[in-house]
């Protein structure tokens, strides 16, 4: 096995300082040698004997320090090679580009990056790949932070209150998106940030953010752990979407200050996200599951700078020990960072939700984010912020309609800050629905409406504590009068 040049220079420089140290001994267990008269020549040619050895040893000792310093790149490269051993037949590092002969020095920004983020972390041993294999390392992860159909279930119960077009399994849509968004991710299994390779065949989609993708690893390694735990559970849509906010706001920071002092982090030339072409706007997935992919990113920066802001990067670090647990907080970080010294959000009652003797199949809390996401398909967006902008709690709940129903029966329990939050949400959420079923089949008080289109039976009302609103979208008239007075007559929600 080859030795480390870093490891054999270290052994000279020791032996080097242990003879300078010898010969100083021998000076002084014969100080009179120094001493001498002139006259004695065999003595004085032995003093100057040893004083050259001392001298020669010191100024190989320097050139050897010196050394140590052109060996740092190798040393990088080392780590890389060890990185590499055990990871699977194929994933291991790509030679050098042709085009440059030099590799990209993912592994040496990945230390700067670190260093500047101030993370205590080891190198990750880069792999480019091809965009698919990236895309799979995306996939596996979202599989092991929500297990089993939950996602399925989740995209059902959007496809049932009308919010996407059909139900579609979002776990691949959203793998597409990231890959796209980060150009790499961080494996867990092999310990290996793959990055995608632009030369590979077929080409990737969009030029890769390799910065951007280097600091959400690093990240995700460090703290992916605390944040996503699925032997607890799943998280619910608003809190998973809060703790990726804080992964991607910080990622997205780091880069982003970074590359103020170092210009190869910089982004390069693309083409707008809004524009149509954008190869993130060509992933063929609903309009609601690309803004959830896409939140964590934009809002989740503005969340990230403010905490830094407020104290620098341990602000963040602090952070992960007590993450948003709602997406409000990351809207509004202020009311993140206030202190709260009594938890007053309301509480959904856990009993009557049975339909027709069955439990709901689905039960979520989608938060502010989907909350202003859905009123914005019909309303000017500064009216669909200010209408969600005082919600407390929700809950969306799902029922089974039978065989051969293609939708089946929701329904979307909201409870406002007060009598005004419920009011705006309930024109806001009126407006939606007009747009899709058309005019209510009941005179329009603003407590109350319902509408009968498509084989659908919606009910948008206010709760008798005039604070909260209840939307039904149910597969047939019995259910929807049925689940009406289930949800208003059972167990109220409480503060």
């Amino acid at each position: 096995m080859k030795s480390s040049p870093a490891l054999l220079l270290l052994v000279l420089i020791i032996g080097a300082a242990a003879a300078i140290g010898w010969l100083r001994q021998k000076q002084t267990e014969n100080p009179g040698v120094a001493e001498a008269p002139t006259t004695n020549a065999p003595v004085n040619a032995q003093a100057a004997s040893l004083q050259k050895q001392i001298e020669l040893l010191q100024g190989q000792i320097e050139y050897l320090q010196g050394q140590v310093d052109v060996l740092q790149e190798e040393n990088a490269a080392l780590i890389q090679k060890l990185g590499s051993i055990g990871m699977k037949p194929g994933t291991g590092p790509a030679p050098a580009a042709a085009d440059s002969g030099v590799a990209p020095d993912f592994v040496g920004m990945g230390v700067d990056m670190m260093r500047f983020r101030k993370l205590q972390a080891l190198p990750l041993v880069t792999s480019p790949v091809s965009e698919s294999e990236v895309e799979k390392a995306v996939l596996a992860w979202l599989r092991r932070t929500q297990p089993g159909d939950h996602a399925q279930r989740f995209a059902r119960t959007l496809a049932t209150l009308g919010w996407i077009p059909e139900e579609v399994d979002p776990l691949p849509l959203q793998a597409r998106l990231l890959t796209r968004q980060l150009g790499g991710w961080y494996d867990a299994e092999t310990d290996t940030m793959l990055t995608v390779d632009e030369k590979s065949n077929p080409p990737p989609s969009m030029r890769p953010d390799e910065p951007l993708a280097i600091a959400y690893g690093q990240l995700l390694r460090e703290y992916g752990p605390v944040l996503f735990q699925p032997q607890h559970g799943a998280l619910s849509t608003d809190e998973r979407l809060a703790r990726e906010s804080l992964l991607a706001g910080d990622a997205g920071l780091t880069r982003f200050l970074f590359s103020l002092q170092e210009p190869k982090a910089s982004p390069k030339d693309q083409i707008p996200a809004e524009d149509p072409d954008h190869p993130l706007n060509q992933v063929g997935a609903p309009m609601l599951l690309r803004e959830m992919v896409m939140f964590p990113f934009t809002r989740g920066f503005e969340f990230a700078q403010t905490l830094h802001s407020a104290d620098g990067f341990p602000q963040l670090n602090a952070a992960y020990s007590r993450p948003p647990a709602t997406t409000a907080e990351v809207i509004d970080p202020e009311a993140y960072l206030a202190v709260k010294e009594l938890d007053t959000t309301p509480r959904f009652s856990d009993s009557g939700l049975d339909f027709a003797g069955v439990p709901p199949f689905y039960t979520d809390q989608l938060g502010r984010f989907l909350c202003v996401s859905v009123l914005r398909m019909h309303n000017e967006d500064e009216n669909a912020a200010l209408a969600a902008s005082g919600l407390l709690a929700d809950r969306v709940l799902a029922w089974d309609a039978g065989a051969g129903t293609k939708r089946h029966h929701a329904a979307w329990q909201t409870v406002f800050r007060d009598a005004d939050g419920a009011t705006a949400f309930l024109m806001a959420m009126g407006n939606v629905l007009n747009e899709r079923h058309g005019r209510p089949t009941t005179p329009e008080p603003v407590e109350r409406l319902e509408f009968e289109a498509q084989g659908r039976f919606i009910l948008l009302r206010r709760d008798r504590s005039g604070e909260a609103v209840l939307l039904l979208d149910t597969a047939s008239a019995d259910a929807r009068a049925a689940l009406e007075k289930s949800l208003l007559s059972g167990p109220q929600s409480t503060r």
